[in-house]
């Protein structure tokens, strides 16, 4: 009977912690647009799928030999965030909502390429 007790509250323990963790599962994706020439055209568009009802704060750094914060949006239904006016370079976008945070971009970083001016 003592390993039933232990068992019933090791389940327990795993079933009430399970909710909380997946309330950190965001579904993001994002897509890049060049920068015409060395312009500040680029555009990042990031996408949620499956958004709960929180608070989302997304922060975009530019990484160019220092982290510097460019541009940073607030919604509660987000289902896309437009970053635009970005010149060629590296970015990461942080997103906060609730208790949880992503980073998309990771190592690598986001790049805005820069395209030739169409004539």
């Amino acid at each position: 009977m003592k390993y039933c007790k232990a068992s019933l509250i090791i389940l327990l323990i795993i079933f009430f912690r399970m909710p909380s963790m997946a309330q950190c599962d965001g579904d993001f994706s994002f897509k890049t647009i060049s920068s015409i020439g060395n312009s500040q055209t680029g555009k990042i568009e990031v996408t949620i799928r499956n958004a709960e009802n929180s608070n989302y704060v997304f922060k975009l750094y530019r990484v160019s030999g220092e982290i510097k914060l460019v541009q940073s949006k607030e919604s509660s239904t987000p289902q896309k965030v437009v970053f635009d006016k970005l010149e060629p370079s590296d970015y990461y976008v942080k997103i906060e909502w609730g208790s949880c945070q992503k980073t998309i971009g990771g190592i690598q970083g986001i790049q805005i390429t820069e395209k030739a001016e169409e004539k």
